[in-house]
């Protein structure tokens, strides 16, 4: 017997449920993206400190020097031009 074979009756999936959406504008957006870059600017910060004190295996730095360039790498492709 297949799954589909095992439904019967109506679709109890068909209700219509009010939703409301919120919008947010240009200026809400670009304000949320400028914090997500002074946030990774910190950490990145943070980050660098941790590598600069050499307490770090040689994995872990390599894992941390990875992380880091991920970092960054994303951090330039969301700052504006």
């Amino acid at each position: 017997m297949t799954v589909a074979n095992r439904r019967r009756g109506a679709d109890r999936r068909v209700k219509d449920v009010p939703v409301s959406v919120e919008r947010r504008s240009g200026l809400d957006r670009r304000l949320i993206v400028e914090s997500a870059t002074a946030q990774i600017h910190a950490v990145l910060e943070l980050l660098t400190e941790l590598a600069d004190q050499g307490a770090l295996r040689d994995d872990s730095r390599r894992l941390l020097d990875t992380a880091m360039l991920r970092l960054r790498y994303a951090l330039e492709r969301m700052e504006p031009e």
